[in-house]
């Protein structure tokens, strides 16, 4: 029998749908999407616009309400309702990104409708930001050579223990690298990516990060700023988490696919940035005539410079309003204010560029879309850039963005 007084919490967020929630916190929900899953504005004030971008998910099949954010400042944060109460009350993650003392005794509250009455969710869609007394300074990533942290700046030159044999590796990083042929040892080379071994190569640098797939994030003159992980086992091990019963999932943490750095602000930078390959044959002639080229991932850009078509990369199929602005920059700079998007050929892809392209258009440049699951009678539909072979880059893509 339950004492009295007793709050059971995991009964009161399975019983409370997650509109209700968020009212009880003074947020009226805008949700995109039906079914289990849904899709509303992140509530943890990272750094970028949000509203409407719709990029937290929430399983609302889920007794516990799971959701994951995709907004880049977030890197994929994960919790439950009682976690994004948190948000919509405060504006900001929970102390250290668990819910507990003070704050969850405060949530915890808020749901069992014991605390203070909020205003009425009709007066605002967002979560209570204070407003700031003075311009915030601008998001900036320090190159890991120069952080006052030694361990990250022994980071600087991790590449050093990278391998790039593919019969050297394990087993699932090699898997990964043949998946993906534009990763051939002169290319990972160049672009200083690579396997970092198990055994961790004589020292203890990167040791989080060994067993997995490594990019460099370079700055735009060509410092390491942080370097980005890629799990090779994580399809075989999202293949596990899907296979459980929908109350394993909601006890289970969902694999992640990269690990970023969490002080790392990704939303700033673009991979391909630095302005070295600017140097290389031909580049600033393709560029001038191509705009600047956008596409989604590190292994696109790659396969794109493979064919000596220089591309930067967003790491995402969401574009921010940094991005934004240094591709305008760029786009002015070198190319006429041209700009041509390649983002991958499938439903999320689409939408990407739909949105890319708006944020592109209304700062005045020139944008053309190279492909989608349509365009080419949809001959590229289901594919990604680092797949494109020459012969169709100049059949198909080259005469539908050259200008």
């Amino acid at each position: 029998m339950n004492r009295p007084g007793y709050l059971n919490i995991d009964d009161l967020q399975a019983q409370t749908p997650l509109d209700a929630a968020a009212a009880k916190c003074g947020v009226a929900l805008e949700p995109q999407g039906g079914g289990d899953n849904v899709r509303i504005d992140c509530p943890f004030g990272c750094p970028g616009d949000h509203v409407g971008k719709r990029e937290l998910s929430v399983n609302v099949a889920n007794p516990q309400k799971v959701f994951c954010c995709h907004a880049y400042a977030c890197n994929q944060f994960r919790g439950n309702m009682l976690t994004l109460m948190h948000g919509w009350l405060t504006g900001a993650r929970p102390t250290g990104d668990k819910l507990k003392g003070s704050e969850f005794a405060r949530v915890r509250s808020v749901l069992a409708g014991q605390a203070t009455p909020l205003p009425s969710p009709a007066r605002r869609t967002q979560a209570p930001v204070t407003a700031p007394t003075a311009a915030a300074e601008p998001v900036r990533n320090l190159p890991l050579s120069e952080s006052p942290n030694m361990k990250a700046r022994e980071l600087a030159t991790l590449d050093e223990k990278f391998i790039l044999d593919v019969a050297a590796m394990a087993p699932a990083a090699a898997s990964y690298v043949r998946r993906h042929p534009c990763l051939s040892s002169a290319s990972m080379q160049k672009w200083r990516v690579g396997y970092l071994p198990l055994d961790g190569g004589g020292d203890n640098r990167g040791f989080s990060l060994r067993g997995q797939i490594i990019y460099p994030m370079l700055s735009e003159d060509g410092q390491v700023l942080a370097w980005i992980s890629r799990d090779p086992r994580f399809e075989e091990k999202e293949d596990a988490f899907n296979r459980l019963s929908a109350e394993q999932r909601g006890k289970e943490s969902r694999p992640h696919k990269h690990h970023v750095p969490s002080t790392f602000h990704r939303s700033v930078e673009l991979f391909g940035q630095h302005a070295a390959r600017l140097k290389e044959p031909g580049y600033r002639e393709a560029i001038a005539r191509y705009g600047i080229i956008i596409c989604e991932g590190y292994n696109d850009a790659v396969g794109l410079d493979n064919l000596s078509v220089p591309a930067v990369a967003i790491c995402s199929n969401k574009i921010t309003e940094a991005q934004v602005g240094k591709v305008e920059k760029w786009a002015r700079q070198l190319a006429g204010g041209k700009v041509s998007l390649l983002f991958d050929a499938d439903g999320a892809g689409d939408d990407g560029a739909k949105e890319a392209s708006w944020l592109l258009a209304q700062r005045g440049l020139d944008v053309r879309l190279g492909w989608s699951q349509r365009m080419h009678a949809g001959a590229f539909s289901g594919r990604q850039p680092e797949d494109l072979t020459l012969a169709e880059w100049n059949a198909a893509i080259r005469p539908a963005i050259e200008r």
